[in-house]
C-alpha cells in the first residue's frame, strides 16, 4: 500500500471548507493554535491519528474516506486478518485436541490402575 501524504492536506481542506468552517474554528475545536492547524493543512507537520479522527468527526467525514483518498493498493492488514482467522482456527483445533488428550489420559490411568489393581483414592 502506498500513501500520498500530500493528498492528506487537500482532503482535510476539502472536508473543512465543505462545512464552511474556518481554520480558526477548527483550531479552537482541536484545542490548538490557528498556526498549528495551518501547519496541518499545509502538510508542514505530521498529523496524529487522534487529530485526524477529531477532524473527521467535526467535518462529519468518515476517516476511512480520507484515508482511502490518500492511499493506493491493497492494505497489508488484509493479510494480517486472514492470518488471524487461520491462527484462530488452529488454536480451536489444538484446544479440542487437548480436551481429547485429557480424556484419553484419564481413560489410560483407569486402565493402568485396573491392571495394577490400585484402589482409587476416596
Amino acid at each position: 500500500m502506498i500513501f500520498y501524504s500530500d493528498k492528506l492536506s487537500a482532503e482535510i481542506i476539502k472536508a473543512r471548507t465543505s462545512k464552511g468552517f474556518s481554520q480558526t474554528y477548527m483550531a479552537q475545536q482541536l484545542e490548538i493554535s490557528q498556526k498549528a492547524y495551518s501547519y496541518i493543512e499545509s502538510g508542514h507537520c505530521r498529523l496524529d491519528i487522534i487529530k485526524l479522527l477529531k477532524i473527521a468527526d467535526l467535518t462529519k467525514t468518515h476517516p476511512m474516506h480520507i484515508i482511502g483518498k490518500i492511499s493506493e493498493g491493497p492494505p497489508s492488514w488484509d493479510i494480517i486478518e486472514s492470518k488471524e482467522i487461520f491462527l484462530t482456527k488452529e488454536v480451536e483445533k489444538l484446544e479440542a485436541f487437548i480436551v481429547f488428550l485429557k480424556s484419553e489420559n484419564a481413560y489410560l490411568r483407569k486402565a493402568m490402575d485396573k491392571i495394577l489393581k490400585i484402589e482409587p483414592d476416596n
